[in-house]
C-alpha cells in the first residue's frame, strides 16, 4: 500500500511542480532510463534545491520525525568519486582535490556520527549504520567517455555503472558522478544543486549521485556563503555543503523514499538545507557544512553523540 501511494504522490508532484516542489528544499521525480539494459528501469531521483529555494516559510525546523520505510541503508558507508571528463574539460577551482581531501577525513567525524542513530531491519534483525574512519573508496578520472554538454539522468546513471565496473560493486557505497566545469545537467543552479538516485544492475542496487560542478552555480549552490575555512576556498564552499548533504541522504535513504523519509520535508538533509551553515572540523581539517537532522533530538545538528 505504501509503495503504491508513494509513487502516485511522486508522479503527481513531479507533474505539477517539476523539479522543485514536493517540499521547500527538495523533490523526488521519476526519471526514465536510456535504451541500455543496465539503466532501463524507472528510477526516482531526489533533488537538493538551491539556496534560494530553501525554507521560504519555515526558518528553522524542529520537532519532526523521519520514518523508516523498510528499504536498505548504507551500513558501512563508503564513497567513490567518478570525475567524469575533469581532465579534458577542466577543473579550474580544484574541486577534485577538495572532494578527495574531504572524503579522506569525514569518516568517524562528529558530523557523520549523526547517521549512527538510523538503521535498517532485515528479517527481525535491526542493523545500525556505522561511522568507520576510512570511508574514501577511491577516485577515477574517466577521460574515455565524452561528457555531454547537459548530461541526462540516464547518462549519469550509466556513468555510475561505469564506475562500478572500475571499482567493483560495494553494497555500502555511494558512487558520485562529478561532472566537469561547463557540463552540468539541465536545471543545475536554477532549480537544484545536486541529486541522488539508484539504479538496478542485475540483483545489485547501485546508489549514485549526480554532483555538478558546484562553483559554476555561484551563490545559488553555496559559493562565498561565509568566511571560508583554511582548507577550502570561498568559491568552493558549496562543494562540501552539497556533497555532505547528498552523502548523508545516500547513507540513510539510498533508494529514495524507501529508507528514512518524511513526506513533508523529504530526507534528513532537506529539513536542514541551507540552515545554520558552519565551518566544521574533521580532525585537523575544516570544511563548510550544513547540519543534518537528528531524530534523537528532533532538530538539525552539526554533531551527534549516542
Amino acid at each position: 500500500m505504501y509503495r503504491h501511494s508513494r509513487l502516485v504522490g511522486i508522479l503527481g508532484c513531479a507533474a505539477t511542480l517539476a523539479i522543485v516542489g514536493c517540499s521547500a528544499n527538495s523533490s523526488m521525480a521519476p526519471t526514465t532510463g536510456s535504451t541500455a539494459a543496465q539503466v532501463g528501469a524507472t528510477r526516482v531521483a531526489h533533488y537538493m534545491g538551491t539556496r534560494y529555494a530553501a525554507h521560504n516559510v519555515v526558518p528553522n525546523v524542529s520537532g519532526i520525525l523521519f520514518t523508516y520505510f523498510n528499504g536498505p541503508v548504507l551500513l558501512n558507508p563508503k564513497v567513490y568519486f567518478i570525475f567524469w571528463g575533469y581532465k579534458k574539460y577542466g577543473d579550474p577551482d580544484k574541486v577534485a582535490k577538495l572532494l578527495e581531501a574531504y572524503a579522506k577525513v569525514e569518516g568517524a567525524s562528529p558530523h557523520n556520527n549523526d547517521y549512527v542513530q538510523y538503521y535498517d531491519i532485515v528479517g527481525s534483525k535491526t542493523n545500525y549504520i556505522t561511522n568507520p574512519k576510512k570511508q574514501f573508496g577511491g577516485a577515477w578520472f574517466d577521460n574515455t567517455n565524452p561528457v555531454p554538454e547537459s548530461p541526462t539522468d540516464a547518462q549519469v546513471a550509466q556513468e555510475s555503472l561505469n564506475g562500478v565496473a572500475k571499482f567493483g560493486y560495494d553494497v555500502n557505497a555511494s558512487y558520485v558522478v562529478a561532472t566537469p566545469h561547463g557540463h552540468s545537467s539541465e536545471g543545475f543552479g536554477t532549480q537544484f544543486c545536486a541529486y541522488h538516485s539508484s539504479v538496478q544492475q542485475g540483483s545489485n542496487l547501485v546508489s549514485y549521485t549526480n554532483l555538478p560542478y558546484m562553483p559554476d552555480a555561484g551563490a545559488a549552490c553555496g559559493a562565498n556563503y561565509m568566511q571560508a575555512p583554511k582548507d577550502e576556498s570561498a568559491i568552493d564552499e558549496g562543494v562540501t555543503i552539497v556533497e555532505g548533504h547528498e552523502y548523508g541522504e545516500s547513507i540513510t535513504d539510498p533508494n529514495p523514499g524507501l529508507g528514512w523519509y518524511n513526506f513533508e520535508y523529504g530526507e534528513i538533509g532537506d529539513a536542514c538545507a541551507w540552515l545554520d551553515i558552519a565551518n566544521d572540523t574533521f580532525g585537523k581539517k575544516s570544511y563548510t557544512m550544513q547540519p543534518m537532522y537528528s531524530n534523537a533530538s528532533e532538530s538539525c545538528v552539526q554533531s551527534y553523540s549516542p
